[in-house]
């Protein structure tokens, strides 16, 4: 939790996910206000603390009761965007995040008939609700390939000198190395169970048993999502949303756009460009709401080897001392490009 830096990086749990952008986002500021340096519009600073809860104290509580606040505010940025992927000695790509995945976190409960746990029991609370678990955490969903998935595979096959199979996705996300997972789950719906509990003592079989599920849904694909969820848990198993929130997407064009190409290049000649899709989400569902258009957009120029997706919500959390200042270049010319 400290922050510490060793071996050319900044170590710490949210040195990826997301202390570098605040940072990044700090550094810029504080400088500007000891130089005296205005940017050419006005900027709003949105510090919110429970993004990962889901965003309803932080971003939700605001746009729903203050949203004088943010009154004239047509364009974010903000997480998960804006890192570079290394093509080739002339091309980075920088996967800017233009769209993410909706959201249901679900509780699963099945009842069934309590006992002891040495007679022969039939109706077990358990073994329903893991064989629903079961099948659920191992479901291959279908590929559906959205707007802004296209786009960046479209992109990325320009820039790798070849033609993408539609049919063969998972050949071309492996080509991605380290951040072939965050890509990968923008092609299809994705269910993962992360929580069990029954029971209280070795020989009494429960009345009941429960599950949580991490779900994450692409772009108009909410209604398909839920009806292969159900499928899949059969009638027994009792599903409620413990918190659901929409996917969103914008288009990848416009001033500000240029603005992130301008600086990129300005600091890194072979830079590029590209949207993307985040499989997780952030609080842009929130002021998407007000009309924004958010960007995922923390500049980092990375080395092709480190392991960045494994980076978020994982161990040994660190980013490169260089690439934080690098990102801080970026954002401050971008002030000034927008």
């Amino acid at each position: 939790f400290s922050g510490e830096i060793a071996d050319g990086c900044v170590w710490g749990r949210g040195a990826v996910d997301m202390k570098d952008m605040d940072a990044m986002t700090l550094a810029v500021v504080r400088d500007r206000l000891r130089s005296g340096r205005r940017p050419p519009r006005d900027i709003v600073l949105a510090f919110l603390a429970d993004e990962e809860a889901g965003g309803t104290w932080g971003a939700r509580h605001l746009v729903d009761n203050h949203p004088d606040l943010f009154e004239g505010v047509t364009e974010a940025i903000g997480e998960v965007g804006g890192f570079s992927f290394s093509v080739n000695e002339q091309l980075r790509l920088y996967l800017v995040e233009t769209a993410e995945k909706g959201m249901h976190w679900m509780k699963l409960t099945v009842d069934g008939t309590a006992g002891h746990g040495s007679m022969i029991h039939k109706d077990n609370a358990i073994t329903e609700l893991s064989e629903a678990v079961a099948r659920l955490g191992r479901h291959e969903f279908p590929v559906r390939v959205t707007k802004t998935t296209r786009h960046f595979l479209d992109e990325l096959g320009d820039a790798l000198g070849l033609e993408l199979d539609p049919e063969d996705m998972e050949t071309t996300i492996n080509r991605l190395g380290g951040i072939a997972k965050l890509i990968g789950a923008t092609l299809r719906n994705t269910a993962n169970p992360t929580q069990l509990g029954a029971g209280y003592k070795v020989n009494v079989i429960p009345g009941q048993a429960t599950a949580y599920v991490d779900g994450r849904f692409l772009p108009g694909h909410e209604e398909e999502f839920l009806a292969d969820v159900d499928r899949l848990l059969g009638p027994r198993v009792r599903r409620e949303d413990v918190h659901a929130d929409k996917a969103v997407e914008t288009t990848f064009d416009g001033a500000l756009v240029e603005a992130m190409q301008t600086a990129l290049v300005a600091e890194d000649p072979i830079a590029r460009a590209v949207p993307y899709m985040l499989s997780g989400g952030t609080d842009a569902k929130s002021f998407d709401d007000l009309g924004i258009r958010c960007f995922g957009f923390a500049p980092l120029k990375l080395p092709p080897e480190l392991d960045f997706a494994g980076m978020f919500h994982g161990v040994d959390e660190r980013v490169p001392v260089d690439a934080l200042q690098f990102g801080v270049r970026v954002l401050d010319r971008f002030l000034d490009a927008s």
